[in-house]
């Protein structure tokens, strides 16, 4: 008997059916916007501002980034919209437990060319031109990846870039550094993460992307445990396993005991960057998803509200910042503030699909980076891959 999944808003179920088919019901939540909410009414342009849009067609979710630039300056670059459908492309192309890749199906590539068209006609009501659209680890794994872009291509014109695991972390560099050498960027993606840093004066990107992003890690290490110190020790161990093998294979060969060498002499950091909803980890530490009575939010619309109604500031170092810098002792506080029903709620339905096993697993990613590396603090930028991509086709 074969398992179908079937979205409901905020939670994957598995049903015993014999058919990959949803019922129309059952389809993805429509997309939400971040900083102009309203998806029918245009962004208000500044004059000698000119608009371009980027997808990020990610494992968990489809990305609109509207942005604008002064005469194509890196350092103008400013959010003016962002958009994200979860779509769940990760989970369906990939079984985590069994390391399986699979087709995705044939619902899902119509939910994709439907969302495309969606963040197709929001760029051109707020004036813009996509520029980029790049897809994620999901792509990678999928088995009918080029039937995908070409039905994608035929319905709505739009070619979609398989994005290779040096172009993600590299675009991941480029939209949070914002021209900038010396630094170190993280994007936590849910099935795979990368680290791409930049020495001061150099011209070299360098990078590694670790197919063992937020719901792999959950999956295997974190929600198996019996309680989430002992799963996060366990994710924190394989995730360190895991870079170092990664950062092995560079030329030259890199470790992170030697990328902390760096931080220590001064040739990237001190801080680690983050980028895009997924580095928003301040979100967890600050209690800012609790529910009053000490829960947690558990309700889309709700979890929405809390993620537009954060304040933003701009720094002379990083630019536009999502939330002040997170420290290793916010962390740890955090860490040690999951109590067993806050474990078994994050971990459970519908949090976990929501952002619980993200909640679970960035912050003790993060934690692991800072001491390795000898990191003084998380910066959490707002721009998301996209950004980075449409500065590397317009600026090239």
């Amino acid at each position: 008997m074969n398992a179908t999944r079937a979205w409901i808003p905020g939670l994957l179920v598995l049903t015993a059916m014999t058919s990959l088919s949803r019922a129309p019901a059952d389809r993805p939540a429509p997309c939400s916007c971040l900083i102009q909410p309203d998806k029918n009414a245009a962004i208000v342009r500044s004059p000698g501002r000119a608009v371009y849009c980027g997808l990020d067609l990610g494992s968990r979710s489809a990305k609109l980034s509207v942005v604008s630039m002064e005469n194509d300056r890196m350092t103008t670059i400013r959010d003016e919209r962002q958009c994200k459908r979860t779509l769940g492309f990760g989970a369906l192309v990939f079984d985590s437990r069994t390391k399986t890749r699979r087709a995705l199906p044939d619902e899902s590539i119509g939910d994709l060319v439907d969302t495309i068209r969606e963040y197709q006609r929001i760029c051109a009501l707020d004036g813009g031109t996509v520029v980029a659209a790049g897809a994620t680890q999901w792509s990678r794994d999928a088995t009918n990846i080029a039937d995908v872009t070409a039905r994608v291509k035929s319905d709505t014109g739009l070619n979609v870039e398989v994005l290779t695991p040096a172009q993600e972390a590299e675009f991941a560099y480029v939209a949070a550094a914002a021209g900038a050498s010396g630094r170190i960027v993280l994007d936590p993606g849910s099935n795979s993460f990368e680290l791409a840093w930049q020495e001061r004066g150099s011209t070299q990107i360098r990078t590694v992307l670790v197919e063992y992003g937020y719901v792999r890690g959950a999956v295997n290490d974190v929600e198996p445990a019996r309680d989430y110190e002992s799963g996060r020790a366990a994710y924190q161990s394989t995730a360190r396993t895991q870079i170092d093998e990664q950062l092995a294979r560079l030329t030259p060969p890199a470790s992170l005991a030697a990328l902390g060498q760096l931080v220590s002499a001064g040739a990237i950091g001190p801080d680690v960057i983050t980028l895009g909803l997924d580095g928003a980890v301040f979100l967890y530490p600050r209690g800012l998803l609790r529910a009053p009575g000490g829960g947690w939010i558990s309700d889309g619309h709700a979890y929405d509200a809390v993620l537009a109604g954060q304040p933003r500031s701009t720094d002379p170092s990083y630019g536009l910042m999502a939330a002040a810098p997170l420290s290793r002792a916010e962390l740890t506080a955090y860490f040690s503030s999951i109590g067993p029903a806050d474990f078994k709620t994050l971990a459970g339905e519908p949090v976990r699909t929501l952002y619980g096993q993200k909640a679970l697993v960035v912050p003790a990613l993060v934690e692991l980076l800072l001491r390795e590396l000898g990191a003084r603090q998380l910066v959490m930028v707002p721009q998301e891959n996209a950004s980075g991509h449409m500065l590397a086709k317009l600026l090239r």
